[in-house]
């Protein structure tokens, strides 16, 4: 197991082992009150005893997770024994030159042109996108987004006294005013709980964004860095040569160029949105606590998760290409197959986060289809109980009443 990897599982589990620890402390004792209190209550006994056991499996749980990752510390290492590999070499492809004439001075006159801005461009632009790939700042230690945070969470705060009043009145008048009925076991944790989230939301996502830099630090190691990526070898701006280089081969440069700005302003779009995600999730989370708002809220988690883990996706696929993607005897030169695959990386990146987006949709319509049909099956199966006990009913003889007379 990778020791970064490890390093913070073990720091993780040990915190969510002593919150387990006390939520199972609090559950127990619930049980046992629910326990000692049901007398002459088979339901309430049998939910007393329901809840103690799950509590207590769900501890043990927990505890055995601390004992499988002892193990894996042990058994699973990286492997010293160098296994070979197969890499798909790409044949390179070399551009026709052109016929001479007003067209080669004007492609000389472009070319010059479109050399120009991929010299002055190329490197701090990848080297951006490199800085990018490797880290996402803390948001906790962040002055600016934590004092934001502080102020969305005393709004929020100040808006669950309102969302207790909206609740309690929808409760009390659901079968009056034909509002959706809700029940009072499942309303009241779910409002704790959306109050616990709201007041720690940034700490939760700081630890996700602690996640997903461990995991890109863990992938880095494994492969050796960031030095054999496509985007950073693709060409070498420094030693264009007009006289070297076909004009095909400037143009292609220049798309390169163009993507890589493009994914540049995805990262940055990335850090914003995190930024204001953290900021924003208090109220989240007093959305989730509304019945109507449930959906929007976990769309929004789902959609947030896939943002911040998208970056660890770019990472694990610029990887993979550089591993099994070589062109044999193109090292260190600018040529347009190496070039084609650099744009193509970047496409591939460009396209991860949407493809990220559909999953995620896919995944909420699929639970979605799930609680429809099950709905419909209810209703499917209590007309069936109408219908069966509707011939009893009519079957049953009537008995006069007895009549004593005084």
């Amino acid at each position: 197991m990778n020791s970064d990897v490890a390093l913070f599982t073990q720091q993780a589990l040990n915190t969510f082992t002593i919150l387990t620890s006390l939520i199972a402390s609090l559950v127990l004792v619930v049980g046992g009150y629910l326990y000692i209190t049901s007398n002459g209550k088979p339901e309430a006994l049998e939910g007393a005893k329901k809840t103690i056991r799950n509590a207590l499996i769900g501890l043990v749980l927990v505890l055995s997770a601390n004992t499988l990752i002892s193990l894996f510390n042990g058994a699973l290492t990286t492997p010293s024994i160098p296994v070979p590999t197969e890499q798909l070499a790409l044949t390179p492809i070399e551009p026709v030159a052109p016929e001479g004439g007003l067209t080669q001075v004007l492609m000389d006159a472009i070319g010059s042109l479109l050399q120009n801005i991929i010299q002055s461009a190329t490197k701090p632009i990848t080297e951006s996108v490199i800085g990018f790939l490797t880290t996402t700042p803390s948001l906790v230690t962040n002055s600016v987004i934590f004092n934001f945070w502080i102020i969305i969470v005393g709004i929020t705060d100040a808006l669950f006294v309102l969302l207790i009043a909206i609740l309690g009145l929808q409760f009390m008048s659901a079968t009056t005013f034909g509002f959706e009925e809700l029940e009072l076991k499942q309303l009241l944790p779910r409002v704790g709980l959306a109050f616990l989230g709201a007041n720690t939301s940034i700490f939760l996502v700081d630890w996700i964004v602690k996640l997903v830099n461990t995991l890109i630090t863990a992938v880095l190691n494994a492969t050796g860095g960031l030095n054999e990526a496509w985007i950073a070898n693709a060409f070498d701006p420094a030693s264009l040569s007009l006289e070297q280089i076909a004009f095909i081969t400037l143009i292609f440069m220049l798309l390169f160029v163009i993507l890589s700005v493009v994914l540049l302003l995805f990262y940055i779009t990335r850090l914003i949105t995190i930024a204001v995600g953290a900021v924003l999730s208090p109220l989240i989370f007093l959305l989730w606590a509304l019945p109507k708002f449930s959906d929007f809220a976990e769309v929004s988690a789902r959609t947030y998760l896939t943002t911040i883990f998208s970056i660890f996706v770019h990472v694990v696929v610029i990887q993979l290409a550089a591993a099994f993607l070589t062109l044999p005897e193109q090292v260190g030169t600018s040529s347009l197959v190496s070039i084609l695959v650099g744009v193509g990386m970047l496409l591939t990146l460009l396209k991860t986060q949407s493809f990220m987006v559909q999953l995620m949709f896919y995944n909420s319509g699929r639970t979605l289809m799930k609680k429809v049909s099950g709905q419909i099956m209810n209703v499917i199966s209590s007309k069936q109980v109408e219908s069966a006990s509707a011939p009893a009913k009519a079957r049953a003889v009537k008995t006069p009443r007895k009549v004593v007379s005084a």
